[in-house]
């Protein structure tokens, strides 16, 4: 689960003060670094990869529901076609990846015979 991948740091400073960003954003995207900017602005310190972590459980945790995903940043959706754009967006994702690791098994068959 999301949750366990983070820290108590995370969980307890981290997570509220995206979720705040995120609510007061109005559906305006934000960047993993404007977001992790706007922390460190308030004296945490953060990462964009750590505010990518948080996003993640905010969204399977369903803290805030709806929080979408484009090239802008995140945001939470305001309307059907946006979180539906997201969910193909991130299934695309999820098939190239797949086959990437198909990909890799079969090369990795070929060349060390596992």
């Amino acid at each position: 689960m999301a949750t366990d991948r983070l820290n108590e740091y995370e969980r307890g400073i981290i997570v509220p003060l995206v979720c705040d960003m995120l609510r007061k954003s109005c559906g305006r995207p934000l960047p993993s670094s404007v977001i992790a900017e706007g922390i460190r602005s308030r004296g945490f310190t953060v990462t964009t990869r750590c505010v990518r972590r948080v996003i993640n459980h905010i969204r399977c945790a369903g803290i805030i529901p709806c929080v979408a995903s484009s090239p802008k940043g995140f945001f939470v959706a305001s309307n059907e076609r946006e979180i539906t754009e997201c969910i193909y967006t991130l299934a695309s994702l999820a098939d190239s990846i797949q086959e990437v690791i198909d990909a890799l098994k079969r090369q990795r068959y070929v060349k060390f015979n596992i």
